[in-house]
């Protein structure tokens, strides 16, 4: 089989992208297209590029519904940066691809005037020949004389194949922070509905260690989480961030315990009762909240977390506890009110979150107990505790 892999940031994925794999498919000069999303880029910094998480889903959605066409996960570990001729050499070693296929690497024509200048370019096209796509505007001329200089120097054959001309890129995108026109609707509605590209981009504001930190954790979780689990995680890291930098509490502190405060939850329940039980002794915590206890000792023993701040936000995320830490505080309501959650009662909360941490946490508090009223139910003792506390303190 001929196989076409198109690897990139895709930050975000847009038309353009979309109409270099429909061109390709449709010139037949492949079977098929695997679609590859970077993992850690190695000619950008990492800091510039989004949690690459939030791109592999977007792009999984954009491409749901597209034929012969297939989205791969291999870059999502970490450890090393995203070359080429390593991820092509992956691929037929985890049986992602057979030695019987042929694999052509897909690329804008643009891409041959650099090539030389990549990561072991001899064993790249000793894994795939390159397949160049032609743009309206680009000078053909010019790119198949570099495209003979290449098939001379590295003994190969490229091959061309033209597509229709999509003026788009990804950094203007970014910059514009508009997306209607150019990009799927599917992609514009994953971009709202996780508020990717805000302007005060809050994970800037971690420390470097932190940031490493963060991404060292989604590559993990990405394997130990489904993906609506990763990324409601992910936005509320986020939003915490957001929130700590707001309030002044501790940015590193409020986005590990944010990312990390579901990191139980998809065990298996018999291993969360077991974690819970060694930090809570005599009783077994609700099934709608084990994972809490047993994620802040799952975050200490299987991600290194030593932090007792971060660790009791954890615990605490989704019954508080009479008297809150703002790192609690932080954790629990970004937990809440992250941009994908569409309860009814959030617009309250969220405006409340623009200026008074404590006016949105009783506002939750107080949204929950009526939810749990309504279904002839009580809010959990810590979480009248805390409420109580609040409103005492908020009087005083």
């Amino acid at each position: 089989m001929k196989i076409g892999i198109y690897g990139g940031a895709f930050d975000p994925f847009h038309n353009g992208h979309l109409s270099m794999i429909r061109g390709a498919i449709a010139s037949k000069k492949v079977d098929k297209v695997i679609v590859i999303p970077t993992g850690m880029p190695c000619f950008k910094p990492a800091r510039k590029v989004t949690l690459s998480p939030y791109r592999f889903y977007m792009v999984k959605a954009a491409l749901k519904d597209e034929p012969k066409c297939e989205i791969c996960d291999i870059e999502q570990v970490f450890g090393e940066p995203s070359y080429t001729a390593k991820t092509l050499e992956n691929l037929r070693k985890q049986k992602i691809v057979s030695d019987k296929d042929e694999l052509f690497l897909m690329c804008g024509s643009d891409i041959l005037f650099e090539f030389e200048s990549w990561y072991h370019p001899e064993e790249i096209v000793k894994q795939a020949r390159l397949l160049c796509a032609l743009r309206p505007g680009i000078d053909e001329g010019q790119a198949r004389n570099e495209a003979l200089h290449l098939e001379e120097k590295f003994d190969t054959k490229i091959k061309f194949f033209k597509i229709e001309g999509v003026d788009v890129a990804s950094s203007v995108l970014r910059k514009q922070s508009v997306f209607d026109e150019d990009v799927p609707d599917i992609v514009a509605e994953f971009i709202k509905t996780h508020g990717l590209y805000c302007e005060d981009s809050p994970l800037m504001h971690v420390s470097d260690e932190m940031y490493k930190t963060l991404m060292k954790h989604c590559f993990t979780l990405f394997h130990e989480m489904s993906g609506k689990r990763l990324l409601h995680s992910m936005n509320v890291c986020v939003l915490a961030t957001r929130y700590a930098i707001r309030f002044g509490a501790d940015p590193d502190k409020c986005a590990l315990a944010a990312l990390l405060h579901d990191c139980a939850k998809e065990l298996p329940e018999d291993y969360q009762i077991e974690l819970s039980a060694k930090i809570i002794h005599g009783y077994i915590p609700g099934k709608q909240i084990l994972h809490s206890p047993a994620g802040a000792v799952y975050a200490k023993e299987h991600y290194g977390v030593e932090d007792q701040e971060v660790l009791d936000a954890i615990q605490y995320h989704t019954i508080g506890r009479e008297v809150m830490t703002e790192t609690d505080k932080i954790v629990y309501l970004a937990d809440k009110v992250e941009p994908a959650r569409d309860y009814d009662d959030l617009t309250l909360i969220r405006k409340y979150a623009e200026t008074d941490l404590d006016a949105a946490l009783i506002e939750c508090y107080c949204a929950i107990k009526e939810s749990f009223a309504q279904k002839g139910m009580q809010i959990h003792d810590d979480t009248k505790k805390s409420l109580a506390y609040l409103l005492a303190n908020r009087t005083q």
